[in-house]
């Protein structure tokens, strides 16, 4: 019994390590920035790319389109899309995805 309250203590720092700190706290845009910006979050990005040679310049940026729905935002990062790849929900949180729904969604 001495044993366990060292052992409880050593797993719980390594979980707290392992996490990076306030990561399901993170707000829409936070969660956009750490997940999607690299494809999504400028004009030559390659996701933006393909959403303009798919879906027209006016589509082509994920941050300024007022057409997203929770329910198809939550479809995509579910599913992915072509060379997107899904994000399951360990790779990210359903809080995460409802703020970055939220963000996106206007």
């Amino acid at each position: 019994m001495k044993y366990l309250a060292p052992l409880a203590f050593g797993v719980s720092a390594l979980v707290a390590f392992a996490m990076p700190a306030g990561a399901a706290e993170m707000t829409g845009k936070g969660v956009f920035d750490h997940y999607c910006a690299q494809c999504h979050g400028s004009s030559d990005g390659t996701g933006t790319l393909q959403l303009r040679r798919t879906r027209g310049n006016d589509r082509a940026l994920l941050t300024e389109r007022s057409d997203l729905t929770p329910d198809y935002i939550e479809y995509i990062v579910r599913h992915g899309l072509r060379s997107m790849p899904p994000f399951v929900p360990s790779d990210l949180t359903a809080t995460q995805l409802a703020a970055l729904e939220k963000f996106l969604a206007k």
